[in-house]
């Protein structure tokens, strides 16, 4: 049996015990802690190690405490500064510039371009990058560079995710086969395919070859962290992991689109560019994963934190929208909805530069619009019953709209 397992959850919807069937019939359990607005405070592992951890009154992740049988092996503080950007982990410094991206911790040095995207990063203590970037129009990376050893992706239209890989001179590295939901279901390389196995979160827990044997396991903490890798084959090759990113194992670190998280510090690198939800202080933090409750919410792109099934949701954002206006909506409420996002658009391009913010990346426009767009929109609209669809043909209105401005920085 691959992966057997059952859930229990409190009142409030969190997972509170995983209980893993294993080989031979032997259970395990993995327990979780929430205070009350849903930030998780303790996990126990299977192997009883347990992680604690605190936060301020903004959201930030301020200790980190480990005790492995009976005996604490880990205690690290964090700080914090005004901007809810860490500035202290352990005995690690760590830097940002005017807008908000780190430029240096413990291990590595970033240089970013104009539109706020991770161009370099250069080791500690040496002078020459070790590992470089690209990105196309729509933010996504394009080509990495990790000691001369070239890598590009080829996208499918405007997803996220990557159809191939190639090598510097074009050779195809590993090809990929999606659900019609966007979930990965394979890897193609060297004449071989494996096969991607997945726990509620969306981890990547295991991967089997054709003839059905397991040729990779892996094991996460909430955060991401990496506790176990086993592969063999061409499984090794496999660059996604903790709830479906993609792992980039040189640097520790998850490339999630808009913006790096390290599930070390727990934290992204940059300032969120959706501002967040007034009326829900952590989404306003900017630079917290996961609204502090990495068992239940993921976040595909890096604008904003879902719970799982709000993957669906944005799938069906960049699959589904056209078919869902053309079923469902009338012309008078989809325009009234349409209209409406149209101005939230403005609104929040124009909110940016009265507060003189630099607007180097369309994720600001697209998430200013959205937001303002939605709530115009759907007091047009009436209710909050179909907000999950608003919200599907809002950013198809947006799809069109990004061409008119597509030059605008």
């Amino acid at each position: 049996m691959l992966l057997s397992e059952r859930y229990e959850y409190d009142q409030a919807g969190n997972r509170t015990k995983i209980k893993h069937e294993g080989a031979g019939g032997k259970v395990t359990e993995t327990n979780f802690v929430y205070d009350p607005i849903n930030q998780l405070l303790n996990e126990v592992l299977q192997n009883g190690t347990s992680k604690s951890y605190t936060y301020d009154g903004f959201g930030n992740r301020t200790s980190v405490k480990v005790v492995e049988n009976g005996k604490e092996t880990k205690s690290i503080a964090a700080t914090f500064n005004e901007g809810n950007q860490l500035v202290k982990f352990g005995n690690e410094s760590l830097t940002y510039d005017a807008n908000g991206n780190r430029t240096s911790d413990g291990k590595y040095k970033y240089t970013w371009n104009e539109r706020d995207q991770i161009v370099a990063i250069t080791k500690q203590g040496e002078s020459n990058a070790f590992a470089t970037y690209k990105y196309d129009d729509d933010n996504r990376r394009i080509e990495k560079n990790v000691g001369g050893t070239v890598t590009r992706y080829f996208y499918d239209g405007d997803s996220i995710n990557p159809l191939y890989e190639t090598d510097g001179s074009g050779k195809v590295l590993r090809q990929y086969v999606y659900s019609t939901s966007g979930t990965r279901l394979a890897m193609k390389s060297q004449g071989q395919t494996v096969y991607y196995h997945y726990n509620p979160r969306g981890d990547v827990v295991a991967m089997t070859d054709q003839n059905r044997e397991v040729v990779a396991t892996y094991e996460y903490d909430a955060w991401g962290n990496v506790l176990k890798s086993d592969t063999k084959g061409i499984a090794a090759e496999n660059p996604f992991g903790y709830a479906g990113y993609m792992y980039d194992k040189e640097i520790g670190m998850y490339y999630l689109m808009a913006r790096y998280y390290n599930p070390e510090h727990g934290v992204f690198l940059s300032v969120d560019p959706d501002p967040g939800d007034s009326d829900d202080p952590v989404t306003q933090n900017g630079y917290t994963y996961a609204d502090n409750n990495p068992v239940m919410k993921i976040d595909p792109d890096g604008h904003k934190a879902w719970k799982k099934k709000g993957k669906q949701i944005w799938y069906a954002t960049k699959a589904g929208a056209k078919a869902w206006a053309d079923s469902y909506l009338s012309i008078g409420k989809g325009l009234a909805l349409g209209a409406g996002y149209y101005y939230g658009y403005a609104t929040g391009k124009q909110d940016y530069k009265n507060k003189n913010k630099p607007v180097y990346n369309k994720a600001y426009v697209n998430k200013a619009a959205r937001k303002a767009g939605l709530k115009v929109g759907l007091k047009a609209f009436g209710g909050f019953g179909l907000i999950e669809d608003a919200y599907v043909f809002g950013s198809a209105s947006y799809k069109g709209y990004k061409k008119v401005y597509k030059n605008y920085r």
